[in-house]
């Protein structure tokens, strides 16, 4: 669309709210996912690197153990460095647009990140086989068996994945609630 067709196709009944503060809110939400980003590369890099050196110092003797550690790391790696960054990346937006298209645009983004937070139990769920491979390595490869530390392995992996789920879905609520005050706002499209 050309800046001339976007001018014209506005709604003559724009909301009473500015273009520069719609820009500062998707200025807000982008500079939120940049922290989060970060925070995840902070603890993510010594924590791949501490799952290598475990690999590297164990692959002679416990063979299923670094392949349940392979197998988690591979799926933590495809999921954070890859997908999630596809998925809740902020678009790029032009300056030139009014507040109504600058409000629908930034509901879009919203509407993004909350779905990409709704599915992120099936997303967590690729480490899954890597961490019951672990586990199995455990009862398998070590004599005697820790069964203190397979209960405890257990507990962290079950309550971890419950923890990050019901996090995500805490932030997907959050989002839901600014969409529905968006809504208030925003002229809908006869077309839609």
């Amino acid at each position: 669309m050309t800046p001339q067709e976007i001018w014209q196709g506005q709604a003559l009944e724009a909301p009473r709210v500015s273009a520069i503060y719609i820009r500062h809110l998707m200025s807000d939400l982008a500079r939120g996912t940049r922290i989060r980003k970060g925070i995840a590369l902070v603890l993510g890099v010594p924590g791949v690197l501490y799952i290598v050196w475990r690999c590297w110092n164990s692959f002679q003797h416990r063979p299923m153990m670094v392949a349940g550690l392979g197998l988690t790391l591979l799926a933590l790696v495809a999921q954070f460095a890859y997908r999630w960054r596809r998925l809740v990346s902020p678009a790029l937006f032009s300056e030139e647009v009014g507040a109504l298209d600058s409000l629908r645009f930034y509901r879009r983004e919203l509407e993004r990140q909350r779905d990409a937070r709704l599915g992120s139990w099936r997303r967590l769920s690729l480490v899954v086989p890597g961490l019951i491979t672990l586990l199995t390595s455990y009862v398998i490869e070590l004599k005697p068996v820790p069964w203190a530390l397979v209960a405890g392995e257990a507990i962290i992996i079950v309550g971890g994945f419950s923890l990050a789920v019901a996090l995500e879905a805490w932030r997907a609520r959050q989002l839901q609630r600014e969409i529905d005050a968006l809504d208030s706002l925003v002229v809908k499209d006869p077309s839609q």
